[in-house]
């Protein structure tokens, strides 16, 4: 059966079949006993006899000539009418009696006795009379009167019923949403984790063995994430590779410019210092594209230790605040202290570093980036804040994406690659941490790391 769409259909079905079974299996119960039905026709027979009684004494007193048709209403009552027959059947008042009125007539006739009989909402009753002249009359009256739904249910037993079907009915439903619902869920969780850069992600054998359009569908996710996996495997080795390759003739160029500086003289050192500036800057490029596949790749240098965060943090902050005197930008510190975090201390400095490196390089001269750090039970903050000119909101989180730049606020001129928000993610990341960035209500570009950390550190 590979339709999801006829396994709905018969889960439907059944259900509706399950309903209908369980609705006369326990008809017999609730209608061997009907003190409403039987009340219902009681009080109907009671009430019609009673109309014909009293059409008897007026045939008996004044004859049939003067009754006519008596017609009367009482409560839940339709409608009344009173018929008279002679011996042979036929209606003496002029009124047109249905079939069942006639039969019932003749009967008295034969038997000379009163009759009553129903046939679905109508009830019959037929009693011999004589006229003042000593003929021989039947009086039957017609009184139709359908049950109303309260006649029909018992509310006493009705509940039971229901509770039944109810039963029946969630089992059933329980039984089909969890069959639609729980390959829809694997699939959304592998969807997901495919989302968040997992791309071993896949739908599992559970649900792609299924014989339906949820399994094909399965199938299909599993072969698209297994190709994805394997071009960005083959991106990321391809990216090594390459970057590998370029560090070799990169140092013998290195050298040759110092040989070719050597031999030119002072002459053509502006030019050859120039060369030197680029060569370290590709240099820097290709380090910095390894150490983001290493990370990508789950494989961070070093081992993992515990270190002082809010040493680190100085640390940084004081090579940095050299390297900015000279653009004229101060780096300002709020707060610290001394917070125990596991880990790879280079890496988190590699991520602080890059952060704080970009703040300084679109601070506007004469103006300060903030760094601050505040310790938590569970997690460190790192906070830097610059005086920049912030980032179009729509391109904030493709800010920690390689080779990202926004163009009318980080300028190529500014310097940089790309790569150092994006390495700085990623190491934040293999950390168990996050890191984010929004525009500060007074101006400039705020970006956030958080770390979780395993105590204080003793002085």
């Amino acid at each position: 059966m590979k339709s999801l769409f006829l396994r709905i259909f018969l889960w439907i079905w059944i259900a509706m079949v399950a309903v209908g079974v369980v609705l006369v299996v326990t008809s017999p119960f609730f209608t061997q006993s009907r003190p409403r039905i039987d009340q219902w026709q009681q009080g109907s027979e009671i009430w019609a006899g009673e109309r014909v009684d009293r059409a008897v004494r007026q045939i008996q007193a004044r004859g049939a000539a003067g009754l006519g048709a008596s017609r009367g209403r009482g409560p839940g009552h339709r409608g009344f009418a009173t018929f008279v027959f002679d011996r042979a059947g036929r209606e003496v008042t002029g009124l047109l009696a249905p079939r069942e009125a006639v039969d019932l007539a003749l009967q008295v006739v034969e038997t000379g006795a009163e009759k009553s009989i129903r046939r679905g909402g109508f009830h019959l009753v037929a009693k011999p009379a004589t006229d003042p002249d000593g003929r021989f009359l039947v009086v039957v009256g017609a009184l139709h009167r359908p049950p109303r739904p309260v006649d029909l249910l018992e509310p006493e037993a009705l509940w039971l019923r229901v509770a039944l079907l109810a039963v029946v009915v969630g089992v059933l439903s329980f039984l089909l949403a969890r069959y639609l619902s729980s390959p829809v869920g694997a699939l959304r969780s592998a969807v997901r984790r495919l989302q968040e850069g997992d791309f071993s992600a896949r739908v599992g054998a559970r649900v792609s063995r299924r014989r339906d359009e949820i399994g094909e569908l399965a199938r299909e996710f599993d072969s698209m994430a297994e190709r994805l996996e394997s071009l960005v495997r083959s991106q990321r080795r391809l990216l090594r590779d390459v970057s590998h390759e370029l560090r070799s003739p990169l140092a013998r160029l290195r050298v040759a410019l110092e040989l070719a500086r050597d031999r030119a003289g002072d002459g053509l050192s502006e030019s050859f210092d120039r060369m030197d500036r680029e060569t370290a800057r590709i240099d820097d490029l290709i380090g910095q594209l390894l150490l983001l596949e290493r990370l990508a790749a789950g494989e961070p240098d070093g081992n993992r230790q515990v270190f002082d965060l809010g040493g680190l943090v100085d640390g940084v902050v004081d090579d940095a605040s050299f390297e900015a005197s000279g653009s004229g930008v101060k780096v300002v510190v709020l707060g610290g202290g001394d917070v125990a975090v596991e880990g790879y201390p280079a890496l988190v400095r590699s991520a602080i570093d890059n952060i704080l490196r970009n703040a300084i390089r679109h601070a506007p001269a004469s103006t300060a980036v903030e760094v601050e750090l505040e310790a938590h039970e569970e997690a460190a903050t790192i906070t830097v804040r610059d005086g920049g000119p912030g980032v179009p909101e729509g391109h904030l989180e493709s800010l920690f994406e390689p080779f990202t730049r926004v163009a009318d606020a980080r300028e190529r001129t500014s310097g940089g690659a790309g790569l150092g928000l994006a390495i700085a993610r990623r190491a934040v990341e293999a950390h168990d941490g996050s890191v984010s960035a929004r525009n500060h209500p007074d101006g400039g570009l705020e970006v956030e790391v958080l770390l979780p950390v395993v105590g204080r550190t003793t002085s």
